[in-house]
């Protein structure tokens, strides 16, 4: 009597161990998922679940349902090392369309194959192999669909993944299908038989290939990440520029306190100053100067400042981070100059930055180092106090006032403009290593690990880069090799299955075909031997001995030899190989020889046999063993002459050669280039030039050594070449040395091309050309400037003069042109020498260098004449503030090999207001005038031009 809790309980059993098999089969085949997708090459789970609905019915779809959804929790919590609620949504989805599938999928191949079967029948293995690809489209499409409404893939993506869920499940079910049954199918006797036969070569032939694809899909992930590596380097490269830039940009603020160390720097004087370096550097959110006042100060500081702002006082953020009046300190460091000065920033002045904890921690370290130093990150106080920024501060000491200076980095600017133009490919996160603190973040929630790390330091502190791949960049990059392969080879081992399941099932009529086909063979003998005389390649058969039975004119013909002198000969001392002089043994045994031995078939595309004469004749050989009952008899050898083609050969590797030998002892670099940038033949003299070994140039870009200047200019070049609107390109560009030193070259370029006109690869000639450069720029100074004083002299002079007059006439914007003559120095000059004359000489360039701003031009004229271009003028008062600025500075002696000398200067003004025209010669003469007029009134002075 058949007990029922024993059905019961074998029943729970087969369903732990379906459960077991699809999660473990599972979780390995999602190994072999590329990301970013879901879906992996082979999905043995789809197979295993279809197989069991077909032998076991609908009792096994809840263990289906089960298996199918702890493993996709086990994804989710692998993912993000926590189940979320979207995981849970997921693995419902893919539970019920994976039973879905199993349940019509079984009930469909049990409708049209029956069961218990033997799955030998052609048409049962064909209704098997088309049915599996229409089976599969039902998981594919319902959870593909369902992730794409869940937002967990792309539009872009749905295809991709689609294709690669169906194509996984189906290899799954064309290969796991007959190695289930194997394992519980029925009848049992004639499966349990076929272990040997169909699982094990199967078993050995997917492993195989699962190796293999994991091989060759690494290498297509490490391919795939070449850009990236790249853009991440890019990335890098232009972050620290940009923090650079900020320590020059309060680095250049600095200077307008150095040069005014022994008066006060005045709002007018700070935002002008400022102004000019603000528009070179835009990222910069603001620039803000704030003093160090001390509690006894407070009243008259607060007092000052109220004239120029209502209402002004020092304050602080209180608990709620509202801007109140500040409590009593020792000192404050209120916030007294900003550029730019607008309503966004206008609510922050007279804040007391070290009112803030971070803030005053990185004024006491900058005051401390003497450098300049970041703050953590921290939220701003401009814009409600919502937006993440820093601040980089620099002390300012032993001037009138100390203080210090701070720029104002706001993050979504500063990094997310740096960043943006690659948010389409690359993950970008920066993180405040101190503070653990981001400063920019776009990773994914669940993404912790990068691919790309690279670590800064900038103002003190240090940062840390972080780069990953997106899902877009994958998808863009995704090599389909491996899948190809894998798609194929796991296509070829169902089908080999199916061919063994056939196979097994007709063993006997296969064997009674062979004895027919064997006696079929012998009247085919002579037809052979007819067909043979006719073929254009050389044939011959040896018996086990090698002794020649058979050859066919062609042979003869080809070795030299009749028929009767090969008969009977052994082939193999005989044209194999030649004899060693004064002996009877070969030089080694022949390789086709071998095929005696193996009994394995032998294929070379190159050997040697020797003509009558002696001559050597190549050869490609094809060499297949006879049987009888098991036991080789003999050989059948096919050769064809491939003499003409080896000569080709030769010659090709010759010209090669002299190729090779031309490009390395060139005078000049020459390099082969790819289509992307990358070096694949470089000579010595280029690896001279740019200070790499040859190995280590063949690993890098021409843009990865170009100097960044140069590199828009190049590619622009670049493009046209392979748009072919020009053949050739030269330029003069720089390339960066191993050693970091930009050398000057001069490049010319061209493009080689198929006979289709296809690109192919760049041809590039290369001639170091630092020392010209260097010939030029000295030729260059000596036109353009004084040699005495460094000053630009005439001709620079007049170019300046005509730039600032077209600019002041087109924008009707005010500049001034100072003429300044050194009083008395005809008389110093004569009276103490030429010597002391050049040493006044280059001091006046000195102290009216100090008293302008970059912009402007100082030039010396000739003798102890110097003009000054003073642009972009608001009003004749700045042109009278710098003539003050000059006249003081020199009033101080100028030391003469101990001795101190005072002199003045002369100075005349001619104001352009930039609405009427005028000539250089009419300006020019005009603030001669003034000068004139300066020295008539008592020299050491100004004037200005007056046209009464």
């Amino acid at each position: 009597m058949i007990n029922p809790l024993s059905i019961q309980k074998n029943a729970v059993v087969y369903s732990l161990l379906l459960i077991l098999a699809y999660v473990i089969t599972g979780k390995l085949g999602l190994m072999l998922a590329l990301p970013p997708g879901y879906a992996s090459a082979i999905f043995p789970p789809a197979g295993i679940a279809i197989a069991a609905v077909f032998v076991a019915g609908r009792t096994v779809l809840p263990a289906i349902f089960l298996g199918s959804f702890l493993l996709n929790i086990l994804v989710g919590y692998s993912a993000g090392h926590q189940v979320k609620m979207t995981d849970v949504e997921v693995a419902l989805l893919i539970a019920v369309a994976s039973a879905l599938q199993a349940y019509l999928g079984g009930w469909w191949l049990k409708h049209k194959i029956h069961y218990p079967t033997t799955l030998d029948s052609p048409v049962d293995v064909v209704t098997f192999f088309i049915s599996a690809p229409v089976i599969c489209l039902i998981s594919a499409t319902i959870s593909v669909t369902g992730l794409l409404s869940l937002g967990l893939i792309e539009k872009s993506l749905f295809f991709t993944s689609w294709a690669s869920w169906w194509i996984g499940d189906t290899l799954g079910l064309i290969v796991m299908l007959p190695l289930t049954l194997v394992a519980i199918g029925k009848p049992r006797a004639i499966w349990k038989k076929r272990s040997l036969t169909i699982a094990v070569p199967m078993l050995i032939t997917f492993a195989l290939l699962i190796i293999t694809f994991v091989v060759v899909s690494r290498w297509e992930r490490k391919e795939s990440l070449v850009e990236f590596d790249a853009l991440s380097n890019q990335i890098s490269e232009q972050l620290r520029v940009r923090f650079e830039s900020q320590e020059a940009v309060i680095g250049q603020t600095s200077a307008l306190f150095s040069y005014r160390a022994s008066e006060k720097v005045t709002r007018q004087d700070f935002y002008h100053f400022v102004s000019a370096i603000k528009r070179e550097s835009p990222m910069t959110f603001a620039i803000e100067w704030a003093p160090k006042v001390t509690h006894r100060e407070r009243a008259s500081y607060v007092k000052q400042l109220s004239k120029e702002f209502q209402d002004f006082e020092i304050k602080q953020l209180d608990a709620q981070r509202k801007l109140v009046v500040s409590s009593d300190k020792d000192f404050y460091f209120p916030i007294t100059y900003i550029v730019p000065l607008k309503e966004s920033t206008r609510a922050i002045l007279g804040v007391d930055l070290a009112s803030l904890p971070d803030r005053k921690d990185a004024i006491q370290r900058a005051i401390s180092l003497k450098a300049a130093i970041a703050s953590p990150p921290t939220r701003l106080i401009i814009n409600d106090g919502t937006e993440l920024g820093l601040m980089l501060i620099y002390p300012i000491h032993g001037t009138s006032q100390d203080g210090v200076l701070s720029a104002v980095l706001r993050a979504n600017i500063f990094f997310g403009e740096l960043f943006k133009p690659f948010a389409h490919t690359v993950h970008v996160r920066l993180t405040d290593v101190e503070s653990g603190k981001y400063l920019y973040n776009n990773f994914a929630d669940n993404q912790i690990d990068s691919l790309y790390t690279r670590d800064f330091r900038f103002g003190g502190r240090y940062y840390r880069l972080d780069t990953l791949p997106t899902a877009q960049y994958y998808q863009q990059h995704r090599g389909w090799q491996s899948w190809n392969m894998l798609a194929v080879g796991l296509f070829g081992t169902g089908l080999m299955g199916a061919l063994l399941l056939i196979g097994t099932g007709y063993t006997a009529r296969i064997e009674n075909l062979v004895k027919q086909k064997t006696e079929e063979l012998k009247d085919s003998f002579y037809r052979f031997q007819e067909i043979t005389s006719t073929l254009g390649e050389g044939i011959y058969v040896t018996d086990i001995n090698g002794v020649i039975t058979f050859t066919n004119p062609k042979a003869q013909d080809l070795l030299g030899r009749s028929e009767s002198e090969l008969l009977g000969q052994n082939a193999h001392s005989l044209f194999h190989h030649r004899p060693i002089e004064g002996s009877s043994h070969t030089e080694r045994e022949c390789l086709i020889s071998n095929v005696i031995h193996s009994k394995q078939p032998y294929k070379s595309t190159e050997e040697v046999f020797w003509h009558k004469n002696g001559s050597p004749i190549y050869v490609s050989v094809n060499s297949v063993p006879f049987f009888r009952n098991n036991e080789i008899i003999g050989t059948l050898v096919v050769f064809d002459d491939i003499s003409d083609r080896k000569k080709i050969e030769f010659a090709l590797r010759a010209s090669e050669k002299s190729f090779k030998e031309i490009i390395e002892y060139a005078p000049i670099g020459i390099a082969i280039v790819s289509l992307d940038g990358r070096f694949t033949v470089v000579n010595q003299t280029l690896c001279n030039i740019v200070g790499y070994t040859n190995d280590e140039l063949i690993r890098r870009t021409f843009q990865e050594i170009t100097y960044p200047d140069d590199l828009s200019l190049d590619l622009e070049h670049v493009q046209r070449l392979l748009d072919g609107e020009i053949d050739t390109y030269r330029m003069e560009k720089r390339y960066i040395r191993k050693d970091n030193v930009p050398v000057w070259v001069q490049l010319s370029a061209s493009i080689f091309r198929d006979e289709n006109l296809t690109p192919q690869y760049f041809i590039a000639q290369i001639e170091d050309i630092s020392e010209r450069k260097i010939r030029d720029n000295e030729v260059h100074q000596h036109a353009y400037f004084d040699t005495l004083t460094k000053l630009p002299n005439r001709r620079m002079l007049m170019e300046k003069l005509s730039q600032a007059l077209s600019q002041s006439e087109h924008h009707q914007r005010k500049f001034a042109l100072f003429f300044l003559d050194l009083d008395h120095f005809k008389q110093i000059n004569d009276t103490l020498g030429h010597d002391t004359g050049d040493i006044i000489l280059k001091e006046a360039a000195s102290r009216l260098l100090s008293c302008v701003r970059s912009s402007d031009t100082v030039s010396r004229l000739g003798g102890d004449e110097f003009v000054i271009i003073l642009n972009d003028v608001s009003s004749a008062h700045d042109a009278q503030l710098l003539a003050e600025k000059i006249l003081n500075n020199f009033s101080e002696p100028i030391d003469v090999n101990g001795s101190e000398l005072f002199i003045g200067t002369s100075i005349g003004i001619a104001v352009h207001d930039g609405d009427t025209k005028t000539t250089i010669r009419e300006l020019m003469k005009r603030a001669d005038s003034a000068m004139y007029e300066s020295k008539a009134s008592g020299r050491n002075r100004y004037s200005f031009y007056t046209s009464t």
